[in-house]
């Protein structure tokens, strides 16, 4: 394999890193979500993915903060998904941080209540708190080092407005 491959993966995994730690500060969460197979028995590919974890965000959104998003712009819940495995032979799943969010046990009773209703989703998941912004920064970019360079959906990510660079 030519080194300059291996280089522009690495800058890669490095610049994603840093554009994810320069949301860490408002990092509570990581949730991580499992795809399951739909009723014909088939696995989500990955726009089926995305359009399920962008429905998660704005329901969760919606049960945190209710109608204050609407007049509000800092009651809105930061989500940036982060997808793994669906370009090799890993199950697809999706690691999701979580900000802005009144608390854990809120999370997990909105996922318990949302994931029987979804399509797409897995019964299991998972909510950790994030001790340590940067290796969690780090840890989701390992996914652009290998296979998916579009790992980090920035197209579905919901930030709320006064994060947003200027």
């Amino acid at each position: 394999m030519n080194s300059k491959y291996l280089a522009q993966k690495t800058t890669l995994q490095h610049a994603s890193a840093r554009m994810l730690n320069r949301y860490a500060p408002w990092m509570d969460y990581m949730l991580t979500i499992t795809f399951g197979k739909d009723n014909l028995r088939l696995l989500p590919d990955e726009e089926n993915a995305k359009k399920q974890v962008r429905h998660l965000a704005v329901a969760l959104n919606s049960a945190v903060w209710g109608h204050r998003s609407r007049k509000n712009d800092k009651c809105n819940v930061l989500c940036i998904p982060v997808f793994e495995g669906g370009t090799d032979i890993k199950r697809i799943h999706a690691h999701i941080l979580l900000g802005n969010v009144k608390s854990d046990v809120e999370v997990r009773r909105f996922m318990q209540g949302y994931i029987p209703r979804s399509y797409w989703l897995a019964p299991d998941f998972d909510v950790r708190p994030v001790n340590m912004a940067d290796g969690a920064c780090w840890y989701l970019g390992k996914e652009l080092n290998s296979i998916n360079d579009a790992a980090i959906a920035w197209d579905i990510a919901a930030i709320p407005r006064p994060l947003l660079p200027r």
